[in-house]
């Protein structure tokens, strides 16, 4: 069966980068939002008499970075479990990372939303937003092939597929087995 290519890689290999770029683009996640989600004043006192969409806000803007760093924490274990369920060909741990990125990435446009306030610099606001887009973006194009890659690994474990089954094919044309029965036989009845 021959595998199919896009952009000069098979669903495999796709799948793979998915999990490094994800390791990487976490890291430098974590390390250049650090400043901007973590300096966010949360020291309003009258917190009573306010609505609940502002408690709300209030909450996830002070506790944006907590969240963050435990999301891409759990992130980073899952994109390591991706790289095992490659290796291991486990289907499940691809569809585990798929719907963990949309949720991350889900999580991580709301924190941005609420924590661009009017004290961070407009320039700093569109090179966060910039940043947080091409994420997304290549998050999308990654998933193509993770998807793609569990599609055949659950097509390939699927019962009756032929796939499946490791079995040697001959490349020759069927002497080889014809000599080495011979052989088998010679021995038997030279010491027999």
């Amino acid at each position: 069966m021959r595998q199919q290519h896009w952009f000069g890689m098979t669903a495999k290999m796709g799948t793979v980068l998915s999990g490094v770029f994800t390791i990487v683009a976490t890291n430098m996640y974590l390390i250049f939002e650090h400043r901007y989600i973590r300096n966010n004043n949360c020291t309003d006192s009258h917190l009573q008499n306010k609505s609940a969409s502002v408690l709300i806000s209030q909450f996830i803007i002070c506790w944006a970075f907590n969240m963050v760093f435990f999301l891409s924490f759990i992130t980073l274990i899952i994109s390591c479990f991706l790289l095992y369920s490659v290796y291991a060909q486990i289907h499940r741990g691809l569809v585990t990372y798929i719907i963990w990125i949309l949720f991350y990435e889900a999580v991580n446009i709301i924190v941005q939303i609420f924590t661009n306030n009017d004290s961070v610099i407009e320039e700093v606001r569109v090179v966060r937003w910039f940043g947080l887009m091409s994420r997304i973006f290549m998050h999308c194009f990654w998933i193509f092939y993770v998807i793609s890659y569990a599609h055949t690994i659950y097509k390939s474990k699927s019962p009756g597929n032929i796939i499946s089954y490791n079995r040697r094919i001959s490349t020759g044309n069927g002497e080889f087995l014809r000599r080495k029965s011979k052989i088998i036989n010679f021995t038997r009845h030279y010491h027999g």
